[in-house]
């Protein structure tokens, strides 16, 4: 199934509406991807997205792949953050996640953010673990499913 996936109402980085980035997250082919244009109010250096910032945006995308990929609840137990290339503020980026495999109750995800030429600026690899105490029911209630198709509400 592929399509936009509803945000975490109180989500920095996908949530629509708390002065975070509202990443607009797309399903297909087994990846979640976004677009992103790096915003200078989230800059390290001067023009420069700061790296806390791009390490959770590729934590972001594993994240919500993981989820759309095994239906678990899950949280990061580790990442790891190779930035390659500066992200510059003012241009367009793609992040995109991908599962890689699971072994031993932990579950390997990679992430990856390219220039608008396909350069890779940022790779990750991130380790996630099931959570208790938390319900798909618990998530659903926090979602904002405006924009969302029926074909992908229908996954929740």
């Amino acid at each position: 199934m592929k399509g936009l996936l509803p945000g975490y109402k109180k989500c920095f980085f996908c949530g629509p509406a708390t002065g975070g980035l509202a990443l607009e997250l797309q399903h297909a082919d087994g990846a979640v991807f976004c677009e992103f244009t790096a915003d200078q109010k989230y800059q390290g250096y001067d023009g420069v997205m700061h790296g806390g910032i791009v390490a959770g945006i590729l934590d972001e995308v594993m994240w919500w792949v993981l989820f759309m990929e095994t239906k678990l609840i899950t949280a990061t137990s580790k990442i790891e953050v190779e930035f390659r290339r500066s992200i510059i503020c003012g241009e367009t980026y793609r992040a995109k996640g991908q599962v890689l495999r699971s072994a031993h109750g932990t579950y390997i995800v990679s992430g990856l953010i390219e220039d608008a030429s396909g350069n890779a600026c940022a790779k990750a690899r991130g380790f996630y673990r099931k959570t208790k105490g938390f319900t798909i029911e618990d998530i659903n209630r926090e979602l904002d499913f405006r924009g969302v198709s029926p074909e992908v509400r229908a996954l929740f």
